[in-house]
């Protein structure tokens, strides 16, 4: 399903004169792995190491890891660069496109947004390369269609990421509703919270459009409940992420001044991995504050039993920032 340029990467391997490199792929291109690590072994000439640790992002650089193994070269698959971010030359990234057909889903999403007219186009690295003839099939609806620019950790107009929705932001007060491009909810959930917009996701692997309405009012039903929690909690653990490109330790240690000052004991835990079964072990714990991934806490609420906030979560639990401001300004009555 996914466009690698294989020969792409074995020249690049040979011009770079690399002796070992280091695949790291996340969970969906895991299974072409083997594949891949035999294909670069016998027309490269290298070893090759393939990580077996998660992969979140582009943020998730397994730099350690290419430390370790000694190898020259690490090949970051499936994700697109951040701009600026990461200057390593010993770094090369690789995005997996693809070309599933998306024209049955999208006229699907223009019927369900029958009533709005000026629509916001996005997309996740897999598919940005398909947002031309998205944007054909809209106007071929009576569409007008806009694709935000890039900014912040985003490579291409149109681009988000779980993290940065940027691209979105900067047209949300132009447009009626927001379609995206997107296998899977992940990047879609994240558009309406961030944009109070309507947004469909166009799923070209399932040949389906769905709206995330209902979706994301049972998200913030659920998250109020956790920061209520939370508002109770007396011990407290903040969590620093040490991924490559997660860590803040400044922001760490200013929310523990706030939360002291509330009569919220609070200790600092630093994790490379964050999973409810490390931090049951925090017996005596009430709630968390999670700072590296802001979708940890949302996309996982389930999986634990204590509260898990983001920075901004905690703002509100303490009275600094509004829930409107939260969730755009959809009111009591819609998201209850």
């Amino acid at each position: 399903m996914y466009q690698l340029e294989e020969n792409k990467i074995v020249d690049e391997i040979r011009k770079r004169g690399s002796r070992r490199v280091l695949l790291q792929m996340p969970e969906g291109l895991k299974p072409i792995g083997f594949r891949l690590a035999k294909l670069i072994e016998k027309d490269a000439r290298v070893e090759v190491f393939v990580s077996g640790d998660p992969c979140y992002g582009a943020c998730d650089l397994a730099l350690n890891t290419k430390k370790h193994v000694d190898a020259d070269l690490l090949i970051h698959l499936g994700h697109a660069e951040i701009p600026g971010e990461f200057p390593d030359e010993n770094v090369l990234f690789v995005e997996a496109r693809s070309d599933v057909s998306i024209d049955a889903p999208m006229v699907q999403a223009a019927k369900i947004l029958e009533t709005e007219h000026v629509i916001g186009l996005a997309s996740n690295v897999q598919h940005i390369h398909q947002l031309p003839r998205a944007k054909e099939i809209l106007e071929k609806h009576g569409k007008d269609v806009i694709i935000g620019r890039a900014s912040g950790w985003l490579k291409y107009p149109g681009q988000v990421l779980g993290c940065d929705y940027g691209s979105v932001r900067a047209i949300s007060d132009k447009v009626d509703a927001i379609v995206v491009l997107s296998g899977g909810d992940f990047h879609a959930l994240g558009i309406p919270l961030a944009t109070g917009k309507r947004t469909v996701v166009v799923d070209p692997f399932q040949q389906t459009a769905r709206d995330m309405s209902e979706i994301c009012r049972r998200l913030l039903r659920k998250r109020w409940a956790n920061i209520e929690k939370f508002k109770g909690a007396k011990k407290i653990g903040i969590i620093v992420g040490l991924k490559s490109s997660q860590m803040n330790i400044a922001l760490a240690r200013r929310l523990k001044e706030l939360l002291d000052v509330n009569r919220q004991q609070t200790i600092l835990i630093s994790a490379s991995e964050v999973i409810p079964e490390t931090l049951e072990s925090f017996t005596d714990l009430e709630a968390y504050v999670e700072i590296s991934c802001p979708r940890i806490g949302t996309d996982d609420q389930e999986r634990y039993r204590k509260p898990i906030l983001n920075p901004e979560e905690v703002m509100i639990a303490l009275g600094k920032k509004s829930w409107d401001d939260y969730t755009k300004g959809m009111t009591l009555e819609e998201w209850h």
